[in-house]
């Protein structure tokens, strides 16, 4: 079975990412790394980190310098070095 068509504006970064997605072959990987972007874009819309604010609540929000976020930011960077770019 399929997902159902759905249609929305995106910009061009976003038509982007997507394309790159789709011309993955059908795979384990690619069902991989599309988990892993949904999680990852999941966290960074709201952390959800140790470092709790006065009133109790998690920071919530990825600028922060908590052990989390920073770790965080440290596994991007080390990614982003691993991965060739293409222009």
């Amino acid at each position: 079975m399929t997902d159902p068509t759905i249609h929305t504006d995106l910009s061009a970064e976003e038509w982007k990412i997507v394309m790159a997605l789709r011309e993955i072959p059908d795979s384990p990987v690619r069902r991989k790394v599309s988990g892993l972007l949904v999680e990852l874009t999941r966290f960074i819309h709201q952390p959800r980190c140790l470092g709790m604010q006065g009133d109790g609540f998690p920071c919530g929000t990825p600028t922060t310098s908590c052990e989390e976020c920073q770790h965080m930011l440290k596994v991007l960077d080390d990614l982003a070095t691993r991965v060739p770019v293409q222009d």
